[in-house]
């Protein structure tokens, strides 16, 4: 039920920042700061996703694949960035014991179909085909996921390495006891 109310709040997040662009604002930070008070690990882990995502669409401005009113990058598309981050953050231990190709392949024609969707509702532009452009951004967004999960995996084996010693100490002082 967590994964539904997560995700069902991502989509609103998206539609949000996709519909509202920049006027969404207050309610994108709003949004942002609830993340972090049902999960204070979003402070750690979600600059460096956004960091990505936005280099990411840089490139893709930079090179006129996205075309949006202003010739950089819009800053709803930052928040969105952070919001998505916000959301695999939230979602990380459903989502790494799935099988990594069946998330880099759905993160692909997810990712890509966001953005079509985006222009469906004049929210970006594209300068070549929408075929075209269709597989420029699911090579960009099998690129996203596969790194997104890559990091995934190692900020949570890092967290049960931290866990793990305590663990063990607990456990010792319990074996000392009896």
């Amino acid at each position: 039920m967590r994964i539904v109310l997560i995700s069902l709040t991502f989509n609103a997040f998206w539609f949000a920042a996709v519909l509202g662009q920049n006027s969404m604002l207050p309610f994108l930070v709003l949004a942002l700061i609830g993340a972090v008070l049902l999960d204070r690990g979003v402070l750690f882990a979600v600059p460096l996703f956004t960091l990505i995502g936005i280099a990411g669409d840089t490139v893709l401005i930079h090179l006129q694949i996205l075309k949006f009113e202003t010739s950089f990058m819009p800053l709803w598309l930052g928040f969105l960035w952070a919001g998505f981050g916000t959301y695999i953050w939230l979602v990380r231990d459903w989502l790494i014991t799935k099988p990594f190709w069946l998330l880099v392949a759905t993160g692909a024609v997810g990712g890509a179909g966001s953005y079509l969707g985006g222009a469906r509702l004049g929210a970006v532009e594209f300068s070549m085909s929408p075929t075209s452009t269709a597989l420029v951004l699911a090579a960009a967004w099998f690129i996203y996921s596969t790194v997104f999960l890559v990091i995934l995996k190692r900020l949570s084996r890092k967290g049960e390495a931290c866990i793990k010693p305590h663990l063990s100490m607990t456990e010792k002082s319990l074996a000392e006891k009896d």
